[in-house]
């Protein structure tokens, strides 16, 4: 459910022949617009443990060079890798080195086939989900901030009507900025399943539109 927050107040102009009074409404709506993702996310990690820290971090780096060799002849897939990571859980203990690739693509079964042959070659998938592009998701906030003007437009109506009253002007709009990506909801994996399956669903793309409205009597 929405959450809607309105305040009212009662403020007394002078004006130059007759006193005019204004309500003062603060509004804010939350707009939303619906889009088909269009791009498939992957996340893979690849893990080592030894005694020796270099022989750790090795063990990872071939994994993580095979997998970028393995990516690059799939075509319509991004390919990118993490910062490695090595620490030690305790002193005495193994050393544990690891690293993260990332997939990117438009493109499901071809990524998704890839995250299956990574999974069986050693990788942990640690997130999968279908989410929007830029370019999109640039769109679908501007389709949700005029969603949210419209109700807040409609609703300020309802309120003057009530309160016997009519909108006058509209002030001091402020918006949430767009955020920098729109996803579906994600899923953790930790088995070794090839390839792992994934459901395209539609993304909701919310933006809240706060404003003053100015009430004045009919």
């Amino acid at each position: 459910m929405r959450r809607r927050a309105l305040v009212i107040a009662v403020v007394l102009l002078p004006g130059a022949a007759v006193a005019q009074s204004e309500t003062r409404l603060r509004l804010s709506e939350n707009g939303t617009a619906r889009r088909e993702p269009d791009e498939v996310f992957a996340v893979l990690r690849i893990e080592a443990r030894n005694a020796q820290v270099a022989q750790a971090q090795a063990t990872v780096n071939r994994a993580v060079a095979g997998a970028l060799e393995t990516a690059r002849t799939v075509p319509g897939v991004t390919v990118t890798t993490g910062s490695p990571q090595t620490q030690r859980p305790e002193l005495g203990r193994e050393w544990v080195a690891s690293q993260r690739v990332t997939l990117r693509g438009a493109e499901p079964v071809a990524l998704l086939d890839l995250a299956g042959r990574l999974q069986q070659s050693g990788f942990g998938l640690v997130e999968l989900l279908w989410r929007l592009t830029d370019a999109p998701m640039r769109e679908a906030h501007e389709a949700a901030v005029i969603d949210g003007l419209r109700q807040l437009r409609a609703r300020a109506t309802v309120v003057a009507e009530e309160l016997g009253l009519q909108v006058s002007q509209i002030r001091e709009i402020s918006l949430d900025p767009a955020p920098e990506r729109a996803r579906a909801m994600s899923a953790s994996y930790s088995s070794r399943e090839a390839p792992p399956r994934l459901t395209r669903e539609e993304i909701v793309v919310t933006a809240r539109v706060a404003a003053d409205i100015i009430l004045i009597p009919r």
